[in-house]
């Protein structure tokens, strides 16, 4: 406990400099810092190609968000894993699907690469934390739709691109978090 006090510190202080502030106001934006970094953007957690998503410590204390980055290139077919940090906070948990979208002028495109899912509603036929997916190839319970709608065996991305793969878990309480990444 005492590490993370000392850590949010710094932090705030590297905040506070950042943001050239004194007096009541640097009292304030440390303030906001800290809850910041206190507050959990998402109960999810992702990893493609065994790399865990993160997010920047010193972003989020001063902005309150950031966003999620796997820090080296994909493979085209990626692998995908996730887990669920406090599953209670989910409750019943009826789809999970994946959308990945590729850069497109200085973003990234609204139409999804590609869309994966459960063939069944089944909810026990939806992707479970903990398992690993063979995105390239995810299986005969699985659909993977390309940009048309089409139904592929599975998903290959271009090379050298950047990516947003939106992962979504719809349950008594829905979340959905996003991951940037680039492929080799």
């Amino acid at each position: 406990m005492h590490h993370l006090l000392a850590r949010m510190t710094l932090l705030t202080s590297a905040v506070l400099l950042l943001a050239g502030c004194s007096g009541t106001g640097a009292a304030m934006t440390g303030g906001r810092a800290v809850l910041n970094l206190m507050k959990k953007d998402s109960h999810l957690r992702i990893w493609l190609d065994g790399q865990k998503g993160k997010q920047s410590t010193l972003k989020k204390a001063a902005t309150g968000y950031s966003r999620w980055t796997i820090k080296e290139p994909v493979s085209t077919s990626p692998k995908l894993r996730f887990e669920i940090q406090d599953p209670d906070k989910f409750g019943r948990i009826t789809t999970v699907s994946v959308l990945i979208h590729q850069e497109f002028e200085a973003d990234y495109s609204h139409l999804a690469e590609f869309k994966v899912f459960a063939a069944s509603k089944d909810t026990q036929a939806q992707m479970k934390p903990g398992v690993e997916y063979d995105l390239g190839a995810p299986g005969e319970g699985f659909k993977v739709l390309n940009v048309t709608d089409d139904e592929v065996s599975g998903v290959e991305l271009k090379p050298g691109l950047k990516h947003m793969l939106v992962l979504t878990v719809v349950a008594d309480k829905s979340e959905t978090a996003q991951i940037y990444f680039e492929t080799k």
